[in-house]
């Protein structure tokens, strides 16, 4: 059964991570009271969307994001291409042809070509940027 999140339910279960990332070290891996503990928070057993988030469909949610924010992170530093929150990789009929391949290979950035995704800066803040530098 697939399970809504408003972006404010997101947002609820990602202030409930960064106050509790403590308990999981640097892998961010979290067993399963934690997962508990999640879904019984205030927010996500009253969530503004859908029903209550159960503890399997809080962990999944998270999972999804890293995923995600795996992506946007490359994308946003390590294509080439400049990306913005607003924007996204912000492509033009200049840089079509570029993108078209970029995402022959990165299939999974293509939602982003000319819109962000809303929680990469919140997401940034729980991990760190796989970024390396150019010098």
């Amino acid at each position: 059964m697939q399970v809504s999140w408003s972006d404010k339910d997101t947002f609820a279960l990602l202030d409930f991570i960064d106050s509790h990332k403590a308990t999981a070290g640097d892998s961010l891996n979290f067993k399963a009271p934690f997962w508990n503990a999640c879904a019984a928070s205030p927010t996500l057993a009253n969530p503004e969307k859908g029903g209550p988030k159960i503890p399997k469909a809080c962990k999944e949610k998270w999972k999804r994001l890293r995923s995600t924010y795996m992506v946007v992170d490359h994308l946003s530093c390590s294509s080439g291409f400049v990306y913005s929150l607003k924007s996204g990789a912000d492509i033009s009929v200049a840089n079509e042809n570029s993108w078209d391949s970029y995402v022959k290979v990165h299939k999974d950035t293509a939602p982003y070509k000319n819109k962000g995704w809303l929680f990469y800066d919140r997401m940034s803040v729980l991990i760190p940027s796989k970024c390396k530098g150019l010098n």
